[in-house]
């Protein structure tokens, strides 16, 4: 009896055990590159946008992503003139992904940015967005074309969250017309396109642990591209604390 109930206590510690390590991360809108770029044997992947009860997840989160998408609502930082230059807006998902990032900063949950979810953030913190790159910085790099494109970016800080130390450009895969205008100081710039677009942001510690956000698709760059590895690598090492 004795022997019993000493197996039945070590399962229990060892499924307790378990169940401790198994992260749960948040996706703002879910797709198939985003889930296998992120997906783990001890991860439940959660899509936000499909889940009326966003509090009940949020209780759960131990990660939040804000995924790529559709243009802000320029409402959302105060600018009426970019109205004439968006295209489709998501009025719900704007909301959502709000309260999302509140979230994350009110609890200091890790958060990714990537592309909408990079101006996302900016906006959030107070920043603003240009309306349409062609039109207001012009076609010196070349951001979308009917589709994806690829460029060249260049470092201009260091952040290992998202760039190996050794790098100074790189190419990245690119698919947006708007992008980061006016930024709050608390978010510092690790890169630019060459017509001095931000690239990719990081959060000062002092009010965030751990935000980073890419204007670029680390999900569709591959699971042997650097950058790919790096910030899912990051992200993971910084839920897992």
């Amino acid at each position: 009896m004795k022997k019993l109930l000493l197996i039945l206590v070590s399962f229990l510690l060892l499924f307790s055990c378990q169940q401790q390590q198994q992260k749960t991360i948040i996706l703002s809108k879910a797709s198939d590159n985003y889930v296998k770029w992120i997906e783990d044997e001890n991860v439940i992947i959660l899509d936000a946008y499909t889940i009326k009860n966003t509090d009940s997840i949020l209780a759960l989160a131990d990660g939040i992503i804000l995924t790529g998408g559709e243009d802000i609502n320029p409402l959302q930082y105060n600018d009426t003139i970019n109205l004439a230059v968006c295209e489709i807006i998501n009025y719900q998902r704007d909301t959502l992904e709000r309260k999302l990032f509140d979230f994350a900063m009110e609890n200091k949950l890790p958060l990714i940015g990537v592309c909408r979810g990079m101006q996302m953030m900016n906006v959030a913190s107070g920043g603003t967005l240009y309306g349409d790159i062609p039109s207001e910085i012009g076609t010196t790099v070349i951001h979308r074309n009917n589709g994806e494109v690829m460029h060249e970016i260049v470092l201009v800080d260091t952040s290992s969250l998202i760039f190996p130390a050794e790098t100074d450009t790189i190419m990245v895969n690119s698919w947006h017309h708007q992008g980061l205008k006016i930024m709050p100081n608390h978010l510092r710039v690790i890169a630019r396109s060459y017509d001095g677009l931000p690239e990719a942001v990081v959060m000062d510690k002092v009010v965030h642990p751990f935000m980073i956000a890419v204007q670029f698709h680390p999900e569709r760059l591959g699971k042997d591209n650097i950058i790919h590895r790096t910030m899912r690598e990051s992200f993971y090492k910084e839920i897992r604390k």
